[in-house]
């Protein structure tokens, strides 16, 4: 199978979500708002301004208006007169011949942007004219000539501290790491960039960092990990109206789908990202979209729907050109006809495919002879550059001599001897001065470029120093998390699972009655009830420290979860015989996440339950003040010495401690408690006196 299969158009996709440092989501209400404006003919400068927006926004969404209003954007920079807006058009312009496909286009019209930049000082836009350059260099297969120009860019990204463009330009750089199958050195760079979106709010870029660090995943086969992050870039691409980019994750979300053998999931993805590439007319995702439609139809062994996914394929690829795409789509008819006994069509496509390969080949090839040629014309050309420099130089020089021997000529017609003499000593040492000062020129021209180097060479180094320190940060944290978690594990595990194995033991011996069966099958019940909670607790408090807590706000009536909560431990509250008083009786909304606050309830109920004396009472109540709700739960329990109030909400004493009748509890549940009220915008605290009871209190913002 040719290497563009997985690696590239992956890579490609990234190309046309990132190009050009700028993201054109097309948001129909922003885009209606801005056309409005545009109606109410405004003045040059924001006519200007609206044309530029305008382009931008029809980025991904509809080439022919983003050729349009692009032309436009020029048009009026040019007759304005404005030198950093006819750059910004130039880019634009070669947003819109990337897209088509068309690279030397592209390549012609940054290249003139860059030359305007640096003439009129533009930083920003030369910063950005190399960025698009390293891109289509790196589309180009020319990895070393797009590395130097995305180097050159990040100098002048750094100085101008840019971090969105520098977030873009470190995900510029992953994607050439991803494209050479280092996965995990493009993820490095696509986390670093996604969390400086993240720490800048920037919504846009948080929703494509997702997509690239997910991409990664499904390129490494992490599934769950995968879906995760794709899952929450299309949330977020989907609120921003960006319609390319979505059809772009629900595609790649098809594909781990794919993976995971789950082929009813990805199909539905499949199929809708297909229908929106079709409204964007882009034959190339198309063809690509028939391929991973085909592989799924192949998984399900659905062979006719596989056939002609794959023959529509060959088709588009054909129109568009694309000798890779053939070849794909001949490799997978082959596999449909193999698989249902066809030989014959099999090893037709089979001998196509053969074919195919050899003329990709010679293709590429040729391109690469093309592209040494293209550098042996361009090499041809500086010296030829240089040589022009050195002559005009000299002929300055000559002219210089000629003017001062006029008046040498002059002179001497006056003083004759005694000038001569003098204007030979003067000549002796103005040519050993200029001889000494082309020598300076030298040096210093050596001096510059080699400290520019090393200014290159400091600034990689100091990047990699700082993406190794971050990572290593980042590793401590993970083993100390992971020592903590297997701390737990292996202590709160113990005691249930014996406990479980003597009532079993007891079980097996027979010879009981009934009344004591009930009471083995209750004591089964709480044991596996306390593990059950414990597990819950302790994956929830692992899934907060591996990749933070996710708050879902919502209104919802928190009597309710109080009440289900009871319903929940009937069966421990008769067999301890605890008296339980429900006073939260009376609606009351919070705005809250509702499984985070019923996750504390349950918790506290639970710890209460377990450390009461039979005949003791619970009672929880509800009130609203004012803006808040103030959540409590008391017990007339034994209370809370003075030495465990100052740890119980200290990892370091998560250790289990026993319940009245030896159930198992564990500080972990309360240190999960307090991490979700905080995150609620809540805080939690507690009231104890030794021999009277305790009192837990939970305050959260109340609902509308």
């Amino acid at each position: 199978m040719p290497r563009l299969s997985k690696c590239v158009k992956y890579f490609f996709a990234l190309l046309l979500s990132a190009f050009f440092t700028q993201y054109g989501f097309a948001q129909p209400a922003k885009v209606k708002e801005l056309e409005v404006k545009l109606k109410q003919n405004p003045a040059d400068t924001s006519r200007l301004k609206l044309y530029s927006q305008l382009a931008k926004a029809y980025g991904s969404v509809d080439p022919v208006k983003k050729l349009y209003y692009t032309k436009l954007f020029k048009g009026l920079a040019v007759k304005l007169h404005d030198e950093n807006a006819i750059v910004d058009a130039d880019l634009q312009m070669g947003n819109y011949y990337f897209v088509q496909g068309k690279m030397d286009s592209t390549l012609l019209v940054v290249q003139q942007a860059y030359v305007r930049a640096v003439k009129n000082k533009y930083e920003l836009g030369t910063a950005k004219s190399l960025s698009n350059m390293g891109f289509t260099y790196d589309r180009l297969s020319q990895t070393k000539d797009a590395i130097r120009c995305y180097l050159d860019a990040l100098v002048i990204l750094k100085k101008l501290d840019n971090k969105k463009l520098l977030n873009q330009l470190y995900t510029n750089i992953g994607s050439i790491y991803f494209d050479l199958r280092q996965y995990k050195i493009a993820e490095s760079y696509f986390n670093q960039s996604l969390a400086s979106y993240t720490a800048l709010k920037d919504t846009a870029g948080i929703g494509y960092g997702l997509f690239t660090v997910g991409g990664c995943y499904m390129a490494l086969h992490e599934n769950e990990k995968a879906i995760d992050y794709l899952t929450r870039s299309l949330t977020i691409r989907e609120k921003l109206g960006d319609v390319n980019g979505v059809a772009l994750v629900k595609k790649d979300l098809g594909k781990v789908y794919t993976n995971k053998k789950q082929y009813d999931k990805a199909l539905v993805y499949l199929d809708s990202a297909l229908n929106t590439v079709r409204r964007l007319q882009d034959k190339y995702e198309e063809c690509a979209l028939l391929l991973d439609l085909c592989d799924a139809y192949l998984g399900m062994k659905d062979y006719a729907k596989a056939e002609s996914s794959a023959l529509l394929c060959l088709k588009l690829s054909k129109e568009v050109g694309t000798k890779a795409g053939d070849a794909e789509a001949m490799d997978r008819l082959v596999s449909v006809y193999t698989a249902t006994g066809d030989i014959k069509k099999a090893f037709k496509y089979q001998s196509d495919y053969i074919k195919s390969q050899d003329e990709f080949e010679a293709a590429r090839s040729l391109k690469e002879l093309n592209m040494v040629e293209v550098g042996r014309v361009k090499t041809e050309n500086e010296e030829l550059n240089k040589n022009n420099l050195i002559i005009s130089s000299k002929n300055n020089d000559n002219l210089e001599r000629l003017k001062r021997y006029s008046n040498v000529i002059v002179i001497t017609l006056v003083i004759l001897v005694f000038v001569t003499l003098l204007v030979l000593v003067l000549l002796k040492r103005n040519r050993e001065k200029q001889a000494a000062n082309k020598q300076l020129l030298l040096q210093k021209e050596e001096i510059a470029t080699i400290n520019k180097e090393l200014e290159l060479l400091n600034e990689e180094i100091k990047a990699q120093i700082e993406l190794t320190n971050s990572q290593n940060l980042e590793l401590e944290r993970m083993n100390d998390i992971k020592n903590k978690f297997f701390s737990i594990v292996s202590h709160d595990l113990r005691s249930p699972i014996g406990t479980l194995q003597t009532l079993l033991s007891i079980y097996r011996e027979g010879d009981l009655s009934n009344d004591e069966l009930s009471m083995l099958l209750l004591k089964l019940e709480d044991t596996i009830i306390n593990t059950g909670t414990f597990l819950d607790n302790l994956l929830e408090w692992s899934k907060s420290q591996m990749e933070g807590i996710i708050i879902n706000a919502v209104n919802f009536d928190v009597s309710d979860c109080v009440a289900e909560n009871i319903k929940l431990f009937e069966s421990k509250i008769s067999l301890k015989k605890l008296e339980v008083v429900n006073r939260a009786t009376e609606p009351v909304t919070v705005f809250a996440d509702k499984n985070m606050i019923n996750v504390v309830v349950r918790n506290i109920l639970s710890n209460a339950i377990k450390f009461c004396n039979p005949n003791d009472e619970i009672v929880l109540r509800v009130e609203q003040r004012g803006g808040r709700v103030l959540i409590t739960i008391s017990d007339t329990g034994p209370g809370i010495s003075e030495a465990e109030q100052q740890k119980l909400f200290s990892l370091e004493h998560s250790l289990s401690s026993s319940g009245t009748h030896g159930e198992k509890g564990s500080h972990l549940g309360l240190i999960l408690c307090q991490d979700m009220v905080i995150q609620n915008n809540g805080k939690i605290w507690f009231e104890t006196e030794p021999g009277k009871g305790t009192t837990f209190f939970i305050d959260i913002p109340a609902g509308a």
